[in-house]
């Protein structure tokens, strides 16, 4: 659900405006149908009572009504995530190779803790720039480590020559997520030991961290296209 679908819901489908209007349309139905003029005047009532409320909320709530939808959308974004990510801690469980799922959770970590500082205002502004970018990379090892998993089921069913060239491509994409990490870990403990005070020369060696990491991260998902598109057809192993 979007944010403006939510603002909608909340304007004209919550339980103050819905029930009068439908039960003055119900009256208006009824007065129509037995030629009652007092069901009639009391659908009318409970209908402009109902869009009274809507039309209350337009003028005088829609900021807050805005806010909680963001809030209510962000929550639902941030569960669904967890949720998709939990499922994929636990198929990397069967590759038995402890250094993918080990590679998932410290990413979370360091990207749920970081992202609660810059939240509570725990953290200068600047840390916003750098939140933004370790969030790319932590979606870009997410797809590798998804990838990683794949190529593992696709050895299994492989001859064992083909299945030694895949476990060699997978490990691959195992180092440089690896290495990913390690280029997030450092950024993050750099930027909570700078003083209070950052010299320009202290953000220039975390963007110089983070450029690094990106092109790790670039260059690993280069390689999984061109493996999509011409290393793992069907055709090439039969």
């Amino acid at each position: 659900m979007d944010v403006r679908k939510k603002v909608l819901l909340d304007l004209f489908a919550s339980p103050g405006t819905l029930f009068p209007v439908v039960g003055g349309l119900t009256l208006l139905i009824g007065s129509w149908a037995f030629g009652s003029t007092t069901a009639a005047v009391l659908g009318v009532f409970g209908v402009l009572a109902g869009l009274g409320v809507s039309a209350t909320k337009l003028i005088w709530k829609l900021e807050g009504i805005t806010n909680d939808a963001y809030d209510y959308v962000h929550a639902q974004e941030v569960k669904d995530q967890e949720e998709k990510l939990d499922d994929l801690d636990q198929r990397l469980t069967k590759d038995r190779d402890p250094r993918s799922q080990d590679s998932l959770r410290e990413l979370r970590r360091l990207y749920r803790s970081f992202a609660e500082d810059v939240q509570s205002g725990k953290l200068a502004r600047s840390a916003s720039e750098v939140l933004e970018v370790i969030g790319e990379l932590f979606r870009k090892c997410v797809a590798q480590l998804e990838y990683s998993y794949e190529l593992w089921q696709t050895a299994r069913k492989k001859s064992p020559e083909d299945r030694e060239k895949v476990l060699r491509d997978r490990e691959q994409v195992i180092e440089e997520v690896i290495d990913t990490v390690r280029h997030v870990e450092r950024t993050v403990e750099q930027f909570r030991g700078f003083a209070a005070k950052r010299s320009e020369d202290d953000l220039q060696q975390l963007r110089d961290e983070l450029d690094e990491a990106m092109r790790v991260a670039r260059r690993t998902e280069d390689r999984m296209a061109t493996w999509d598109e011409k290393t793992y057809t069907e055709a090439e192993f039969e």
